[in-house]
């Protein structure tokens, strides 16, 4: 397999200082690392080698800015969005919209995006499936130490 690491080190949206708040669209971090690797992952699947783009994040303490479960599922296959009967007001329906980078013709190159992160001093690998992707990555194969997301797209 063929791991490509991109880190995310700056955004002007974020802040620690105490009491003010910053702000990020779900999924720009994500988004924005998947078109920067999209060279070195070709590459790799060109060969038929499963390629994993794996994302740390190197700007939050605590690894949550950015690179959360939601902006991982909302950058690969959109935005989460609920269509609303306007009469009801209820949800009749939910799916997955706008700002996606991955798709049928789209980035099929990345069998996965994986997010690298420190728990209790030992670096854990969440790799989010690429349902659309042409080199699919061996799950029975890969170390148990790899929380892998699959996903079913309808």
């Amino acid at each position: 397999m063929l791991f490509e690491v991109k880190e995310i080190t700056e955004d002007e949206n974020f802040t620690t200082e105490p009491m003010k708040v910053g702000s990020r669209t779900i999924g720009d971090h994500v988004r924005a690392k998947i078109g920067d690797a999209r060279r070195q992952v070709q590459f790799g699947a060109r060969q038929g080698i499963p390629s994993v783009l794996v994302i740390y994040n190197n700007l939050d303490p605590i690894h949550l800015f950015g690179t959360e479960d939601h902006d991982f599922i909302s950058a690969m296959y959109g935005a989460y969005t609920l269509l609303i009967d306007p009469e009801s007001m209820k949800a009749v329906d939910s799916f997955h919209a706008r700002n996606h980078a991955l798709g049928e013709a789209k980035n099929t190159s990345f069998s996965a995006i994986g997010r690298l992160y420190p728990v209790f001093g030992k670096l854990e690998i969440t790799l989010f499936e690429n349902a659309f992707a042409k080199v699919k990555l061996p799950f029975d194969a890969l170390p148990t130490r790899f929380d892998v997301k699959r996903v079913n797209v309808t």
